[in-house]
């Protein structure tokens, strides 16, 4: 197919010259001028058959062609990701302690009054004591002047800045009869007392008769902690 029809060509001019005998010269050179445009058409048209074989080999081999390709204006990098990640809220508690971001405490609130009872003390009785003691029982019983402490029978304590005394009283020497009389049915009681924030004691509660088996624990006027470190009262000569 690739074989040159130059010299075809001419030996089929030559022949036609030969048959056309006095055919002119002219007439032969167009015949051959047909011939070779024919030729050359037919070499266009081989050529693009065989261009057409090649091209669909490599397209059966491959599966798509360069034109499947997308421009390179179109295939670039990944947009970057302009989306606002929401903020991170910590329940970490601020002074660092590993809390359940949500777990409550069960303590007193700070800053809270406590409800804890004040702390109570059992004390050595002064004699100033006694004396403003005695002088605040004389003030509720008119009439008693000559009595004094029963000795062993005196109790004495704070609770907070409140003070707390009990005790029981017998007369003393120049005590009339009217006050013999009214010690011997009040005097041998148990008395309680407290003191105000002036320092000024009042009498506030006694024994009841028969005494109450609890003894001071009994007096709603002396707080429980105390009466427990007076041993309820209960100790008499």
């Amino acid at each position: 197919m690739t074989e040159d029809f130059a010299p075809i060509l001419r030996r089929g001019s030559e022949e036609l010259a030969a048959h056309a005998g006095a055919r002119p010269a002219a007439v032969v050179r167009a015949r051959g001028d047909a011939l070779r445009r024919r030729q050359r058409t037919a070499r266009s048209a081989l050529a693009v058959a065989l261009l057409a074989v090649v091209c669909g080999g490599a397209f059966a081999v491959t599966g798509h062609s360069r034109q499947d390709a997308p421009p390179e204006s179109v295939v670039g990098p990944p947009a970057p990701d302009t989306s606002t990640a929401p903020p991170v809220t910590s329940t970490a508690p601020p002074d660092g302690t590993a809390e359940p971001s949500g777990a409550a405490s069960h303590g007193p609130a700070a800053g809270s009054p406590s409800t804890a009872a004040p702390s109570c003390r059992s004390l050595v009785v002064p004699q100033t004591v006694k004396d403003a003691v005695t002088l605040a029982y004389r003030r509720s019983q008119p009439g008693l002047v000559h009595l004094a402490p029963v000795k062993g029978t005196f109790y004495y304590g704070r609770c907070g800045g409140v003070g707390y005394a009990a005790s029981s009283f017998t007369p003393t020497a120049g005590a009339a009869e009217s006050e013999l009389v009214q010690l011997q049915d009040e005097g041998g009681a148990e008395k309680y007392f407290t003191e105000g924030a002036d320092g000024t004691w009042t009498f506030v509660a006694t024994d009841g008769f028969p005494r109450d088996p609890r003894g001071c624990a009994a007096v709603p006027e002396i707080p429980a902690p105390l009466a427990a470190l007076w041993g309820d009262c209960l100790a008499r000569p």
